[in-house]
């Protein structure tokens, strides 16, 4: 080691101390750099993570079952419009009485409804619907009823959406007796009587 003369230093001067142990600390961890160095990515060293669409958990509504293709049981069953029965007392705005064998669609569930597309007697035409929103069973019921009478004149009176006429209903039909003013201002009044369709 070349001595320093007095007053002046040594050419090469001692390295600190603290400078010696830094250098051989990063002399010996040199394959860590990449991970203990500020800012340097972690990618190299910890596994890829997963894609949030197949780690994270579904936060919409659980996908149910398909609809069912069945029919709601609310809906009536309905009974095909064979050939049934209507019966005609009528005194406003015509007289007309009769029966004639025609279709009758009748249909029940939770509510009842008959229908009768066209009956004719001596000549004049009729036509109704009977509902009933809550059906039972046979018994007597309000129900909302349309008629129209086609008379042979060419005149046609039509009462719609009459509601709460009394209508009694067996198991083989029903009948019901209605006055209502309908179209022209011409007032209906009769008594209609069905038997369902076999």
């Amino acid at each position: 080691m070349e001595v320093a003369s007095a007053g002046r230093p040594a050419r090469h001067a001692v390295l600190p101390a603290a400078a010696l142990v830094l250098a051989a600390a990063l002399s010996g961890c040199k394959g860590q750099l990449a991970v203990s160095a500020p800012g340097a990515s972690t990618a190299a060293s910890e596994p890829a993570a997963a894609p949030a669409a197949t780690s994270a958990p579904a936060t919409g509504p659980a996908a149910g079952p398909p609809a069912s293709s069945a029919v709601p049981a609310s809906v009536a069953t309905s009974q095909a419009p064979g050939t049934g029965n209507v019966s005609v007392s009528v005194t406003s705005p015509v007289t007309l009485s009769g029966s004639t064998a025609v279709p009758v669609s009748c249909a029940t569930g939770p509510g009842y409804r008959a229908q009768v597309s066209s009956a004719v007697i001596h000549g004049d035409q009729v036509s109704y619907t009977v509902a009933i929103a809550r059906y039972r069973g046979p018994g007597s019921y309000p129900a909302a009823v349309a008629v129209t009478l086609r008379q042979s004149t060419g005149v046609v009176t039509t009462v719609a959406g009459v509601s709460r006429v009394p209508v009694a209903i067996s198991s083989a039909g029903g009948s019901f007796s209605v006055s209502a003013t309908g179209t022209g201002g011409r007032t209906f009044t009769g008594s209609l009587a069905w038997t369902c369709g076999t």
